[in-house]
């Protein structure tokens, strides 16, 4: 014997069980199948359908975080172009005060703190005021902005801030020089800068021209500037240009950043050149300029500072409302880890489906912000969808699996309900619709399975074999279709008669039976009786409703007839065996007969009698 064959036929007939199955289940329900795996491939088409939605939306995210890198590198040009006229008016002052020449002071003297000065007349030759004063004002030259000074005691205290007068001509004349390249710096584009020179010697001036302030006050809120502080030599010592964060100007009420230069000449501290820049304008003329080329036309965009401060925009412009996208949880993201967000540069954050895109611009303190959600991304990448001619293709496919799929179910439900007619055809009596001989077996077999089963031994089980007296007499006399009348006749009244668990049916001919789960013998009789009975009633109706009193072949419910019945039930009657049951009812059946018709036998001790013709 070859061992070696004894897997691969195992495994055979293992595949040939699943197989049968399969096969048994497909053939039991195979409309069920078809739905399944018709709807399966509509689940599949919708699930790519579903996962390319996502993708797509994700290349979204992906697209506003490239447009966002535009955007901040735009800005950050116009930055870098600032830088470069910042470096430029650094590089004029320190150049106008190397070119004066400073007076030689006398051996172990120091400079003076409060000493009045008037300035020589070729360097000053349009300044009458006093530079003593604690407040004093020179005018600028070619129609510059003014000047604005104090004297050493306004300056008492402030750090950085210390007043020599044998350099103050020279700050005195770089500040008049200077104020027109100020204000031509101020109004070179459309971003409208504030540029200013704060010499520490006490004296600034700014451009646009402003109206008088309080110019101590100015001074001290110049020493706690960052622009101006953090370009002190022990803070500075690069002398680089230097951004300073965001912070609110406080006679517009709108926040701005300053770039700042320090000036030194000959290896000394004179000052500090700077520019504010307002983040919205960069904004505004990095749109207006051709810079960048956006499809969007509801644009809402954000600038974030290092606190998370933000600054809205709508199409480029400035507004007051904050944008509906940028919502409560993704400010309070940006409160917390703006500093973060400036570190790395770029992220985007995602707070209960929407997301915050930030960018940062630069090298600068501030990030360029979107906000977006889930519904937007989805619509969007829906409308691109709807939009591309695969979109025909894909609802092609799904309409003709759905229209398939009815097709399919059509002609399954045909033949379902073909099988369904068949298989009551292969169950039934065609004529009276009660069940046939085979059927009956088959019931009366999964009967007395069951009974087996049953808790405490098994349960009672009786059969009545059933058959009309005179039958032929019927056929002979009104004719065969009367007699099938007739069978049906008493089919209607067994349905009636017997119990709702009982199992009549039509063994062939005018021969019937009666399947009668958990009922002994003295039930079974009962049962049997009442069935009689009920055929003995409808003959006593049938003998009023015929003819002058007579039957009538065209109306056979008038014709009258009478059952006998032989009652067999186990365990009375033995086992529970379907031949031996049957054939004791049969066998008492006959007995019925003997004994004179239109009666039921239980038992084998009826007497026979001769059997009428």
């Amino acid at each position: 014997m070859d061992r070696t064959a004894d897997p691969s036929r195992q495994t055979a007939a293992r595949t040939g069980r699943r197989a049968g199955i399969v096969s048994r289940i497909v053939m039991k329900c195979p409309r069920l199948i078809v739905t399944l795996c018709f709807g399966c491939a509509m689940v599949l088409v919708a699930v790519v359908g579903v996962r390319q939605l996502y993708l797509l939306t994700r290349h979204d995210l992906e697209s506003r975080q490239r447009d966002l890198e535009v955007r901040a590198a735009g800005v950050n040009a116009l930055i870098a172009s600032e830088s470069r006229r910042l470096l430029f008016l650094r590089d004029y002052a320190q150049h106008v005060l190397a070119s004066i020449p400073e007076p030689e002071q006398p051996h172990n003297t120091r400079p003076t703190h409060a000493a009045p000065l008037h300035p020589a007349p070729a360097a000053t030759s349009t300044a009458d005021s006093d530079t003593s004063l604690s407040t004093w004002e020179v005018a600028g030259a070619m129609d510059g902005p003014p000047v604005f000074g104090t004297n050493a005691a306004g300056l008492y205290g402030l750090k950085g801030f210390r007043r020599d007068d044998t350099t103050l001509p020279a700050d005195l004349v770089l500040a008049r020089q200077i104020g027109p390249l100020l204000a031509i710096s101020q109004n070179a584009d459309a971003v409208e800068r504030t540029a200013a020179f704060i010499s520490s010697n006490g004296l600034y001036v700014i451009s646009p021209q402003r109206p008088a302030a309080n110019v101590e006050a100015m001074f001290r809120r110049f020493e706690k500037m960052p622009y101006y502080r953090g370009q002190l030599p022990d803070s500075n010592t690069s002398h680089d240009v230097v951004w300073t964060p965001v912070y609110t100007e406080f006679q517009q009420g709108e926040s701005i950043a300053t770039l700042s230069a320090p000036v030194y000449v000959r290896g000394r501290f004179r000052g500090v050149v700077l520019m504010d820049v307002t983040p919205s304008r960069l904004l505004a003329l990095q749109r207006s300029s051709g810079v960048l080329t956006d499809d969007e036309t509801d644009a809402d965009f954000a600038l974030f500072n290092s606190d998370g401060n933000a600054i809205y925009f709508h199409n480029g412009n400035m507004i007051a409302a904050r944008p509906a996208s940028f919502t409560d949880d993704l400010l309070q993201a940006a409160h917390t880890s703006a500093g973060a967000w400036l570190r790395d540069g770029r992220t985007t954050a995602e707070r209960g489906g929407h997301y915050l895109i930030f960018q940062r611009i630069g090298d600068t303190q501030w990030g360029l912000a979107s906000a977006t959600d889930n519904v937007e991304l989805t619509l969007n990448a829906a409308k691109r969808v709807f939009s591309s001619p695969l979109i025909v293709a894909w609802l092609a496919l799904a309409v003709l699996l759905f229209g398939t799929l009815r097709v399919v179910n059509h002609i399954f439900g045909r033949y379902v309900e073909a099988s369904v007619k068949l298989a009551a055809l292969a169950r039934s009596d065609p004529l009276t619709g009660l069940a046939n001989r085979r059927s009956f077996d088959e019931t009366f077999a999964r009967a007395i399975a069951h009974a087996a089963r049953a808790p405490g031994g098994p349960a009672p089980i009786a059969v009545l074999m059933i058959d009309i007296d005179f039958f032929k007499h019927v056929n002979d006399r009104w004719g065969h279709a009367a007699g099938d009348r007739v069978l049906e006749i008493l089919a209607d009244i067994m349905r009636t008669s017997l119990r709702t668990v009982d199992v009549p049916a039509r063994l062939g001919g005018e021969e019937f039976a009666a399947l009668l789960p958990d009922a002994d013998r003295a039930t079974a009789a009962a049962v049997g009786e009442r069935l009689r009975r009920a055929v003995e009633t409808h003959a006593g109706h049938a003998a009023h409703t015929g003819s002058a009193g007579q039957p009538d072949a065209a109306r056979p419910e008038t014709i009258p007839f009478s059952i006998s019945i032989g009652v067999a039930a186990s365990p009375e009657d033995g086992p529970a065996a379907s031949d031996a049951l049957m054939a004791a009812a049969d066998r008492r059946l006959y007995r019925a007969k003997e004994s004179g018709r239109n009666r039921v036998v239980s038992d084998d001790t009826a007497r026979s009698g001769p059997v009428k013709a």
